[in-house]
């Protein structure tokens, strides 16, 4: 009976496993790794090698590192949470004002909300909107309030 050894069976070298030594044994030579003399004896070995391990050995001190692994991407950050941005009650104030001036009190709360509802967007830092209602409410608050000082001023005079 036949006792199994622990180790696998030797593995037969071919003629394109010498040929890829050689090659190896080449690039190293011209890579300045091994010198000419080397090279020879190093060759004559090869194709004179008989198993898969003696190629190994031939060209374990002149093979290149293996290629470092990739690096892992980075993490991503995850998006911000979207800021609800919300009107502000003041603009809305100021141009429906404007557009019912009531005696020109309309105009002038028109101007008063605008400004107040302009002063509230700058500082809210970007969760309140409206800056263009409240331009608007102020510019019909102005002609009105321009207006009542034209009709004022046709009245004196």
């Amino acid at each position: 009976m036949i006792a199994m050894s622990a180790q696998p069976p030797a593995l037969r070298a071919s003629d394109a496993d010498r040929e890829a030594v050689a090659e190896q044994l080449r690039v190293a030579s011209v890579d300045g790794r091994i010198d000419a003399e080397e090279l020879e004896q190093r060759l004559s070995a090869v194709f004179s090698a008989r198993w898969v391990a003696d190629l190994d050995r031939l060209v374990a001190d002149v093979s290149p590192p293996p290629p470092p692994a990739p690096l892992a991407p980075p993490p991503y950050a995850p998006y911000p949470a979207p800021v609800c941005q919300t009107t502000n009650g003041l603009a809305v104030a100021s141009l429906i004002a404007g557009f019912f001036w009531l005696g020109w009190l309309g105009s002038i709360l028109a101007v008063i909300f605008g400004h107040i509802a302009l002063g509230q967007i700058k500082r809210s830092g970007g969760r309140e909107g409206g800056s263009g209602l409240a331009i608007a409410g102020l510019v019909l608050g102005y002609m009105g309030v321009a207006t009542l000082l034209l009709v004022i001023l046709v009245a004196v005079f």
